[in-house]
């Protein structure tokens, strides 16, 4: 009689760990988007994802570590894309134009925002974590934006040489309301325009949106404010 295969078995495991992990994030995302995440307790996500609720502890060590499982996978896909658009944009050592490194960093979220209804659940879980708990949801956004965010401040920067460290990053964080708007409340748009506007129609939408941040962006530096003196 042959005794144990231990290479066999450790790959069993490793399959059901995996399994397991996955019912646990699915549940997790769905849950959260629909209830908040200081409504979903621990119990109600081992429930959807029928395991037993003290494997959310044995894998992600606890709610939140589950929540920033579930956010780095969708911020891990997005920063990829978006990096990956920005190198092909500097192929064969040119210097990318501006509306260029703004397509590689819009055309990916609005993808990621592109649902069956226009909007995922991780948009509305977003939406939810800035309304209840926003210290958590800078945690998550600096954790797994704070790179890829300095990249493209980095080529943003040397595309616009006249203008300041700080132009930059004020330019650069109204761009990131307007693709956060435009992914998440497309329906005011659709209703005023009688359906002829469409932000969920990706290249309709960077077609109009990317001139509109281009031109923004290339406006004259912000003359610093003058102190008064008493």
């Amino acid at each position: 009689m042959s005794g144990p295969h231990p290479v066999n078995d450790a790959g069993t495991k490793r399959v059901a760990d995996q399994e397991t992990s996955e019912k646990l994030i699915t549940a997790a995302e769905r849950l959260f988007a629909e209830h908040g995440y200081s409504s979903v307790s621990v119990r109600m996500i081992a429930a959807a994802a029928r395991v037993n609720w003290s494997l959310l502890g044995y894998y992600f060590r606890g709610k939140e570590g589950l929540l920033s499982e579930v956010y780095r996978r969708h911020c891990g896909d997005l920063n990829s894309a978006r990096m990956r658009l920005l190198q092909e944009t500097r192929a064969n050592g040119r210097q990318p134009k501006l509306e260029e490194i703004l397509n590689a960093f819009i055309r990916p979220a609005l993808a990621v925002a592109r649902g069956e209804d226009g909007q995922t659940a991780f948009i509305r879980l977003r939406a939810i974590l800035a309304a209840e708990d926003s210290t958590l949801l800078e945690k998550l956004v600096a954790e797994n934006f704070d790179v890829s965010s300095t990249t493209f401040i980095n080529a943003l920067r040397e595309c616009l040489p006249h203008l300041t460290p700080d132009d930059i990053l004020w330019r650069f964080h109204f761009m990131l309301g307007t693709i956060y708007y435009s992914a998440s409340g497309p329906h005011r748009i659709r209703e005023f325009s009688n359906g002829r506007c469409d932000p969920a129609d990706i290249e309709e939408n960077l077609r109009h949106l990317i001139p509109f941040l281009a031109t923004a962006f290339r406006a004259p530096a912000v003359k610093p404010s003058r102190k008064c003196k008493s």
